[in-house]
């Protein structure tokens, strides 16, 4: 006589497991449109442009000129990671843009293709990027998006933008600055 079979919990549960992260790793490739959103590592951009606003001068930077490599590479640094899992519910109005240009030290990055970063958001078409330094929003890590000379609402949280404030404050652009 066959003693009754013993009720296997194992292999049903390993496939529920299995299927729910199936199921989460889906949903959220689907709403970032990036299939590795989960990989720690961040691609590498090179900026076609970086723009420093310096209170009211504009001093633009591009691939050979001096300070560009520094900041390309502190901003790939302090971009590697962000705090946040949603976009922080912030825009830019008419006459902090103002400010921005004529009297506060901000960094506007420009890419000449879209740039993609691993995170749960999805951030399409972004080829601009607007950092706050010594300005209105300042000293919260966020760095604004945009595409195509707009600006969208909303903002990524840089997890450690030091690598970044040490690049400016070694460019001469901090002097003064307590942070």
């Amino acid at each position: 006589m066959e003693s009754p079979s013993q009720i296997k919990l194992r292999e049903p549960l390993l496939v529920l497991v299995a299927a729910v992260l199936l199921i989460w790793w889906g949903i959220n490739a689907f709403n970032t449109g990036n299939v590795l959103w989960f990989l720690p590592l961040q691609p590498v951009h090179q900026p076609s442009r970086i723009i420093v606003r310096d209170y009211g001068t504009a001093v633009t930077l591009q691939a050979g000129t001096a300070g560009y490599d520094e900041l390309t590479e502190a901003l790939n640094q302090s971009l590697g990671n962000f705090a946040n899992r949603e976009l922080i519910p912030i825009g830019l109005g008419e006459e902090t843009l103002r400010r921005y240009h004529e009297e506060e030290l901000v960094l506007e990055v420009y890419y000449p293709e879209p740039v993609r970063f691993n995170t749960s958001v999805r951030l399409t078409g972004v080829n601009q990027l607007l950092i706050p330094i010594d300005a209105t929003h300042d000293g919260q890590g966020y760095v604004f998006i945009g595409s195509n000379g707009q600006w969208r609402v909303g903002a990524m949280v840089m997890e450690n933008d030091e690598p970044l404030m040490e690049a400016m404050g070694e460019l001469g652009y901090l002097e003064g600055i307590s942070r």
